[in-house]
């Protein structure tokens, strides 16, 4: 089997080019793809790290400028490549990707199954491609609502790769001051000032505890103003962006993810990795991930008492140690279950096998 995964848009990091979610994604699948002996080339904009990246995974790497979408020239060179390439399928990773792949294949005539991979949240743009795959059932029941057949509305959840001689982590009972930690950008839609907030409600009950994030954005000025509003400036800390996730997660005691808009929630995935016990908002992605008081507790973020319920759900762990221990236990046999890159790619291999029999 032959394919070409595709990823145009680019988003840089904003800390020493870090490989982001989309961007992530996009490498996962041509790296597993290739372990299961599928030939893939990986196209991308020209004269971006990512290149260099590409390369790790044993892809073939193709370059287009993509300077804007009606680049004519990018879209000549993608028809080439279908054409003298003759791949099963075609995996775009952005909406660009698509653009160029429809118009590219016209004009090679050739009848090759295009796969939109979407990552945002409104899959709806998406709906006249052939197949779109989104990373939560939510969005592809959106999908089916609005007419596309459920055969071509499909569900492939994110992946993580457990490190080489991975060994799990034993975290010891809670300390008197609660370590609380999130991971993720710094934006207004991931709702880490409700944590700060709740962290006030501890401390009017003489509940010791402190707070940790590890990301970047435009909201770490106002955040950082909360905490000193709050008199919390010296229980809170923004670390920017962690490279050592093992380092982050062996100091903190409950992992906190609170977004109002989570897609999928990659960063579910490493806590139920580093066996640190959830507390999660019920947003698209987290919904499907945790199941409430199993492998975390999921608390409802259009609640009005959705800062009372994260104080509550932190109070809670820290009384009851089993429960705790009990949900970083089966959150981590989950995670082996569900979302290793050698289970997802399974999946994914399956769905391209399937797509590439059918007729578009």
């Amino acid at each position: 089997m032959k394919v070409v995964n595709i990823l145009l848009n680019y988003k840089k990091s904003t800390h020493n080019n870090q490989v982001l979610g989309v961007e992530r994604c996009f490498l996962d699948y041509s790296k597993n793809l290739i372990l299961k002996g599928v030939e893939v080339v990986s196209v991308m904009k020209s004269k971006i790290f990512l290149v260099e990246e590409a390369k790790k995974t044993n892809s073939k790497v193709y370059e287009l400028p993509a300077f804007n979408q009606g680049d004519i020239y990018s879209i000549i060179k993608l028809a080439w490549l279908f054409f003298s390439f003759s791949p099963n399928l075609v995996i775009c990773h952005s909406g660009r990707a698509l653009l160029f792949s429809r118009i590219a294949r016209i004009l090679v005539f050739k009848k090759i199954p295009i796969v939109v991979v979407d990552h945002g949240i409104n899959p709806l743009k998406f709906i006249n491609a052939d197949y779109v795959m989104t990373v939560n059932s939510h969005f592809s029941k959106e999908l089916v609502k609005a007419g596309k057949p459920l055969d071509r509305a499909l569900v492939i959840p994110n992946m993580i790769e457990i490190p080489e001689n991975f060994q799990p982590l034993i975290k010891e009972n809670f300390p008197k001051k609660i370590r609380l930690g999130s991971l993720g950008r710094l934006s207004f839609e991931k709702n880490f000032d409700k944590v700060i907030r709740a962290m006030a409600i501890l401390k009017s009950q003489n509940i010791d505890c402190e707070y940790v994030i590890g990301g970047v954005g435009i909201e770490k000025d106002n955040l950082e103003k909360l905490a000193v509003d709050l008199k919390l400036e010296n229980n809170f800390k923004i670390l920017g962006w962690v490279e050592n996730k093992r380092e982050f997660f062996s100091n903190i005691d409950i992992f906190i993810l609170p977004s109002l808009c989570e897609t999928f929630g990659i960063v579910l995935l490493e806590a139920m990795l580093y066996s640190t016990p959830i507390i999660s908002a019920n947003s698209w992605g987290p919904d499907e991930i945790i199941t409430d008081r199993f492998n975390g507790l999921k608390i409802n973020k259009d609640d009005l008492q959705f800062v009372n319920l994260i104080a509550q759900a932190i109070i809670e762990l820290r009384d009851d140690q089993d429960l705790a221990r009990t949900i970083a236990n089966n959150a981590y046999r989950d995670l082996l279950q569900k979302y290793t890159s050698q289970v997802v790619s399974k999946k994914l291999y399956e769905i391209c096998q399937q797509i590439s029999k059918k007729n578009i």
